[in-house]
């Protein structure tokens, strides 16, 4: 049959016949999604590797599971095998068109996988044609003792947990970057605000390493909650129902997925979680890692201002640090610098922000025994990590790395009235500070000739 210009193959499921292009990989099911869901520019399926590589494995350790324990035939379990492993060894995004937030729950996530690996294997071990699903069928046997729910939810754990993973090495690397600069410059002190008003004079050191502190607070936040993103609840088939699948299958399964992450040399140590009812009812461990990360990105985005400020100028703001000239800032104003590398965190920021209020209100929008808003909450959470890595990662090298303190104009801000006052006092008290505050009415050379008696004597 053709279909405007291209031929197709006629496929049959619960809902009718329909036209499947001839030579692609999925199914009826998998159209069916392309045609109902239409992308207007937003992700597929295959746009998250990350979590089609986590659910290709949660497939693959099925297969072995059902081999070891009887349920299938070994020559179609080691076909899925084969035919998974070529997928995890050569990725094909254009088998996985499916939009990223389909309805359904995620099974048409589900079933993307299921038929473009019945294909692959019936194809390459069988010499079957492409829909046939004869001798292995897309749910018979490749889905055989789980379903979209815990493939889904298990595959939503392990990616998230593997992109935190990588995010977090350039969140302690942007720490240690300032620990570095704090140390560089620790001889030059600088002026503290309060309420954006001059307060008093601290060390860079004082300044960054707090910072650095506070990333590093975020950071231990966020590795707890990534932790415990190793409780899954596969072999919770339907709403967390352990009797959807063989008794041996769900004894064996979640050893088998830790052997294979394992020689796959990526985080294992999986367990199950402790109520699957309560795994089917809500994405809470998810969503603790969503709060964790907006934190951090709020945290970012106060820095990246502070950098702004800081940079401000060169003449009319406040000028304490140059920042790294990367390129034009205006295409009017000749020589302009702009400090766009930090907008640009903070902009990474914001739309990580905007991610976790859509993962968010998935809380809200579950129903008794199943929260069908999955794919939502785990696209949230891998674009929160991917912009929030990239904005840290173009900070760290092509801002921090390079920034350098405007010295005499942080020694003259750090000498200035208000931290000259709080010297005086320091030396005479209170009083005595706030008698020649008055008697000096603004002036600085006053002040400081004063402060300097008072050193002196």
């Amino acid at each position: 049959m053709i279909q405007g210009h291209l031929p197709t193959r006629q496929e049959v499921d619960s809902i009718g016949a329909h036209a499947v292009p001839a030579l692609a990989l999925y199914g009826i099911q998998t159209q069916r999604a392309v045609e109902l869901y239409p992308l207007g520019g937003a992700a597929r399926f295959s746009d998250y590797p990350q979590l089609l590589d986590a659910m290709l494995r949660v497939k693959k350790s099925a297969a072995r599971t059902n081999i070891e324990t009887g349920a299938i035939e070994t020559a179609l379990g080691e076909a899925i095998i084969r035919a998974i492993e070529g997928l995890l060894a050569e990725p094909r995004p254009e088998a996985f068109p499916v939009h990223a937030c389909h309805g359904g729950g995620g099974i048409s996530f589900n079933m993307n996988i299921n038929e473009v690996v019945a294909n692959l294997a019936n194809a390459e071990s069988f010499g079957s044609a492409f829909g046939s699903y004869a001798p292995i069928h897309p749910n018979d046997h490749v889905n055989l003792n789980h379903s979209t729910a815990d493939c889904l939810s298990t595959g939503c754990h392990i990616a998230a947990h593997s992109a935190f993973e990588s995010f977090s090495e350039e969140i302690e690397g942007l720490a240690v970057d300032l620990d570095r600069l704090g140390a560089e410059w620790a001889p030059l002190r600088k002026l503290a605000r309060t309420c954006l008003q001059d307060a008093v004079d601290i060390g860079f050191e004082d300044y960054l390493g707090g910072v650095a502190a506070c990333l590093r607070f975020n950071l231990a936040r966020a590795s707890q909650d990534a932790e415990g993103l190793r409780r899954i609840s596969l072999g919770g088939n339907i709403i967390g129902r352990s009797t959807d699948c063989d008794p041996a299958f769900f004894a064996r399964i979640i050893p088998v997925l830790n052997e294979q992450l394992a020689d796959a040399g990526l985080s294992a140590g999986l367990a199950r979680a402790d109520n699957l009812f309560a795994a089917s009812q809500a994405h809470d461990r998810l969503l603790a890692l969503t709060g964790s990360l907006e934190q951090t990105a709020r945290t970012l985005i106060r820095f990246a201002k502070d950098l702004r400020l800081m940079a401000s100028g060169p003449h009319g703001g406040l000028g304490e640090i140059h920042l790294p000239a990367v390129q034009p800032g205006s295409s009017a104003i000749p020589g302009k610098v702009n400090p766009t590398i930090p907008e640009f965190m903070v902009q990474c920021a914001m739309m990580a922000c905007g991610r976790a209020a859509a993962v968010v209100m998935t809380a809200d929008h579950g129903e008794m025994d199943y929260n069908p808003w999955e794919a939502v909450v785990v696209t949230g959470i891998l674009d929160m990590v991917a912009v929030l890595k990239a904005g840290v990662s173009t900070l760290r090298r092509n801002c921090i790395e390079g920034m350098r303190p405007d010295v005499a104009r942080n020694t003259d801000n750090a000498t200035s009235l208000l931290p000259s006052l709080i010297r005086l006092k320091q030396l005479k008290g209170y009083s005595h500070a706030s008698a020649v505050a008055k008697e000096a009415a603004g002036d600085l050379a006053f002040v400081r000739r004063r402060v300097a008696e008072a050193e002196a004597g």
